[in-house]
């Protein structure tokens, strides 16, 4: 339903607001004022560069100040006062005092005022810088459950020691009937409670807000600059905030840091909170497996450093994650536990998507959604973020190291082990065979090419365009299976997966076995060369002795999941080349339904805002994310860009500059006529264009290619001799590196009068890292130029069947017809073909989303101005190819590009003379505003 722009009783205007808003920014933070007070699912888009963070902030925290004084009664609040006068209409006396019944609503309000008089009085002059851009990583342990099975990890050292210790690695009796658990247990539940109440750090003395506002987005960069925006209003000193992060962007532990992998960094962290010192398994120089000697985390030894990182957070302007990791430098303290200790008293608290949409590290958190106010921004994202947060993999060679760890375990202490204890490992045992059986389904006489085993990207970017967990190849005997039918190959029917799934929760089996099997494996100093083929590509890889069982636990309770939910990918072993290698395969299961997860959030929440940019289809996203909810709940909001229609050049260029057509399909972007004739378009276009120009293109190895092409055919000198040029590096931690010195280039260009050069070009790829997140604002900007259509590969499983899965839902029947179900994955272009209308849409979405997210990194503010010309014959209308496709791409552009859009039917001395004449005009607009501006 559309929302209206004003209702009866709601502000019309925001004087939080650092400057007086447009229009179209009004409008919309009505809208979002609104739709908090009625309550239900918001769906608000903004194009990039209208100020949206700024206007969210300011009305959502209007209603939140507004909800705090008592100023507004939503329909929420009178549902919700009235289930709290039917419960208690008894009880309540009617001639109990009205200072009796606004009692606690005053203290609040006191403690409020107290904290904000207390933040005035120790702000500093200026808030503290940030420089940040980095990813979140994807935790995949929770914190609870990792804080747990931790603390019941007996320190190796101390095992070794005593024989007798090793009875502490024996699991706790274990009824599977009541699935209580007797004797060891309730010692194991009272050092699982001290040390909880050791993390808490006393969290629950503090009066907790009702009513909190969970700000969530998917880059590091963008919480920070949400943080950033909070600071330019009064709500910065009237409200309290803290921002979460993960270990690996909030560690200040060298050592720990040191680990890389983010899996890795959690377990030892864990690991280091052990009150006593324990050891680890290191590969040394001389090529041996030695034990390190871990000790407590010096950041935590002192709880008064923490207590004081907690003091000087709430008495601080809004830190960000890199200023929290200063304050946690300054105090020696660790600033992901300090950082913690404040979610109960905040009224904001930001967040990454994964901590929030993940339900056991939002309650190891300790975050409450009930009757607050959830935000999720660029929520573009949002669905296969959700997909990707509750997917999971286990490779053969984890099941092999899980197997060496169970049955030594069980050999070890099967006299003293229970009954309902041996008859689960045994289950343990037979399951994961079965696994490794279906995984190994290698024909010993059929040894293929590498060339042979893999099937052609078409978009080797895949994986991070759709957000998944992949490296984007697949044998081509791969096959994806419903849960059910895949269960039924293994022919282990007679095991109850949802027993098994409970005994794994609540025995700590995990990390009893994970454990012994540490101690027994590595006690003594092991060469390489003498080990398994096993064990040694694990040592390779750097795993920990748990995270094979832990990968392996994930997994089976992924099977719990309904059939309907998702699917199990099998991507089996083979031997591969000349030197006969053999490839080990995997198991996967990929999650499908992320309405399932998603309505966790939304039953809770009193209302949850989705904002981006481009949200569009929102039908599509409604379907797959909350499509129970009713009409009457559902707001949605659009509007369009601030800047004038003037201040942008959308062109379609179909032909080169020789009058080639461009055709930047998979099969042809790699001829060498083609990779010229996108030379010859550059050089022109570097010619008339001044400042940045920003070239998007499809992957990293395209990008490669025509580099190298170019190179040779002197195109590259031609277009160096205008412009300074820069590539995006595949390392994320150097992008920063070189946005610096491509800014620097076009300033030291644009000063310098005599300078031969007017600037530079940056390539940059669709799907990585300069696609999202980044600002090429004013002249970083000036032309972004989008090579293509930069549809996903067709030959991707998941993607397959992630459109059968969007069909079935069109049609409400969820499951996958027979004729793919047990199969190996088909011809990539002929599946794509058998698909319905809704999967064709599907996957055109997911291409046209991203090159509306690469194209709005320009033109960021009223001001700004920028050329953007889309290279392929397939985007004009009137291009044959777009009707195999459900639509064309152009009708899927944000609104603000789409209603300008020019087609280039002439020659390419049409683009020239637009491109001449925009820039022209645009720049006597910028002298004539500046001598405005002076007087």
């Amino acid at each position: 339903m559309a929302m209206d722009n004003a209702s009866e009783g709601v502000p019309l205007e925001f004087p939080a607001f650092p400057f007086k808003p447009y229009p179209i920014q009004l409008h919309f933070m009505t809208a979002v004022y609104n739709a908090l007070q009625k309550g239900g699912v918001a769906v608000v888009e903004s194009p990039t560069g209208t100020g949206k963070t700024l206007s969210l902030i300011c009305s959502v925290l209007q209603w939140l100040q507004d909800h705090h004084h008592g100023k507004i009664n939503s329909e929420v609040d009178h549902i919700l006062s009235n289930k709290l006068k039917s419960l208690h209409e008894n009880e309540a006396s009617p001639d109990e005092p009205d200072w009796m019944l606004n009692f606690n609503d005053k203290n609040e309000e006191e403690k409020r005022k107290k904290r904000t008089a207390k933040k005035q009085q120790s702000k500093p002059a200026n808030g503290p810088k940030r420089v940040v851009n980095t990813l979140f990583g994807k935790v995949d342990e929770t914190e609870k459950e990792l804080l747990k099975k931790q603390t019941e990890t007996v320190s190796v050292a101390d095992s070794i020691n005593s024989s007798d210790d090793e009875l502490i690695f024996l699991l706790a009796d274990y009824d599977s009937d009541d699935s209580c658990m007797k004797g060891a247990t309730k010692r194991n539940q009272n050092r699982v409670s001290t040390s909880s109440s050791e993390e808490d750090f006393d969290a629950e003395k503090e009066d907790e807000a009702m009513v909190k506002v969970f700000f969530c987005s998917r880059t590091h960069s963008q919480l920070s600059q949400f943080i950033g925006e909070l600071k330019r209003t009064v709500f910065a000193e009237s409200m309290q905030v803290v921002s979460l992060g993960s270990r690996k962007t909030l560690c200040i532990n060298e050592d720990v840091l040191k680990l890389g992998n983010a899996t890795r960094i959690n377990e030892r962290c864990l690991e280091m909170q052990k009150s006593k010192s324990s050891h680890k398994v290191a590969v040394s120089a001389d090529r041996r497996l030695r034990k390190s000697k871990i000790t407590r985390c010096p950041m935590m030894r002192k709880q008064s450093s923490q207590q004081q990182f907690k003091q000087e957070l709430l008495d601080s302007v809004p830190l960000d994650i890199e200023d929290l990791v200063r304050l946690g430098k300054k105090l020696t303290t660790c600033p992901y536990y300090g950082s913690r200790q404040v979610i109960p008293v905040a009224d904001i608290v930001v967040l990454p998507y994964q901590s929030l949409l993940h339900l056991a590290t939002r309650d190891s958190l300790g975050v409450k959604l009930k009757d607050c106010i959830v935000i999720f921004d660029e929520a573009h994202n949002l669905v296969d973020t959700i997909a990707d947060t509750y997917s999971c993999r286990v490779s053969a060679v984890q099941l092999r190291q899980v197997t060496l760890q169970l049955s030594g375990y069980l050999e070890r202490f099967k006299n003293r082990l229970t009954a309902g204890n041996r008859r689960y490992i045994q289950t343990l045992l037979v399951l994961i065979n079965a696994f490794i059986r279906r995984i190994d389904c290698i024909h010993e006489d059929k040894k293929l090419s590498l060339q042979e085993i893999l099937n052609p990207v078409v978009e080797e970017e895949t994986p991070k365009l759709l957000g998944y967990a992949s490296n984007g190849r697949y044998p081509r005997d791969a096959e994806i299976m419903t849960i059910n039918d895949f269960l039924f190959s293994l022919q282990i029917d007679n095991i109850n997966l949802f027993k098994l799934r409970r005994y794994i929760r609540e025995s700590n089996i995990v990390n009893k076995v994970s454990s012994y099997g540490e101690k027994q494996s590595f006690q003594v100093s092991v060469p390489l060369e003498s080990m398994s083929s096993t064990l040694k590509s694990i040592a390779a890889q750097g795993g920990s002795t748990s995270a094979s069982f832990h990968a392996l636990a994930d997994f089976v309770l992924a099977l719990t999941n309904q059939d309907a939910d998702g699917r199990v990918l099998i991507t089996p072993s083979c031997y591969a080349g000349v030197s006969n290698e053999l490839l080990e395969g995997n198991i996967k299961f990929v999650m499908l339904n992320a309405a399932k997860h998603f309505s966790e959030v939304v039953d809770q929440a009193r209302a949850v805002v989705l904002a981006g940019g481009t949200l569009q289809p929102i039908g599509e996203l409604r379907e797959r994310l909350f499509p129970d909810v009713p009409e009457e709940h559902v707001h949605i909001f659009s509007c369009g860009h601030i800047v004038p229609p003037e201040s942008i050049l959308p062109l379609i260029i179909p032909r080169g500059p020789t009058g080639k057509a461009f055709d930047f399909t998979f099969q042809s972007r790699s001829l060498p006529v083609m990779v010229e004739e996108l030379g010859r378009l550059l050089v022109n276009v570097s010619l008339v264009v001044p400042e940045g120009i920003v070239v998007f293109l499809p992957s990293f190895e395209y990008e490669n290619l025509v580099h190298n092409l170019w190179m040779s055919t002197g195109i590259l000198d031609s277009i160096s001799r205008k412009k300074h040029i820069f590539r995006e590096p595949r390392d994320a931690s150097s992008v920063e590196m070189i946005l610096q010195e491509y800014k620097d280039a076009i300033m030291l260009s644009t000063c310098n009068q005599n300078s031969d050069k007017s600037g530079a070009v940056l390539f940059c790829i669709v799907g990585a890292k300069m696609s999202e997140g980044i600002n090429f604002s004013d002249g970083m900007g000036r032309c972004v130029i989008m090579v293509g259509l930069p549809y996903p590969s067709p030959s991707d499983p998941e993607l397959l069947e992630r459109m059968r899965y969007i069909d079935n839902l069109a049609r409400k029947e969820i499951s996958i017809s027979q004729e793919n179900s047990n199969c190996s994955i088909d011809s990539g272009i002929s599946a794509l073909k058998r698909c319905g209308q809704r999967g064709k849409e599907y996957y055109e979405n997911l291409c046209m989303k991203a090159v509306n997210q690469s194209i709005g990194r320009a033109i960021r503010h009223i001001q700004d101005y920028a050329a953007i010309l889309l290279v392929d014959a397939r985007y004009d209308p009137g291009s044959l190819d777009i009707r195999t496709l459900a639509s064309g791409p152009t009708s899927k552009l944000a609104g603000w590009i789409r209603n300008h859009l020019i087609p280039v039917r002439g020659g390419f001395g049409e683009v020239h003379k637009q491109l001449r004449q925009f820039f022209k005009y645009n720049k006597e607009r910028a002298i004539n505003q500046s001598l405005r501006g002076a007087v």
